[in-house]
């Protein structure tokens, strides 16, 4: 089985930059963990994936080097 996807916000620049519309659940999981301790846990992983989920440069602040890890 497949892991389970999170979107990803992106713009067609984005996509002609090589970025996915999804990054693994995981992935997600571990930028939550940061995003809540900023902010709070008013909005769940799962409303923030309701909502269209986070952008390229919302996970660069929550985790960096994401991009390298996906190989991007």
């Amino acid at each position: 089985m497949s892991e389970r996807r999170f979107p990803l916000i992106v713009i067609q620049k984005d996509l002609d930059n090589g970025l996915p519309r999804t990054i693994p659940w995981s992935l997600a999981e571990r930028a939550y963990a940061d995003y809540s301790r900023r902010y709070g846990t008013d909005q769940s992983l799962e409303r923030i994936a309701q909502r269209g989920g986070f952008g390229p440069t919302e996970l660069d602040v929550h985790v960096p080097g994401w991009r390298k890890e996906l190989g991007l």
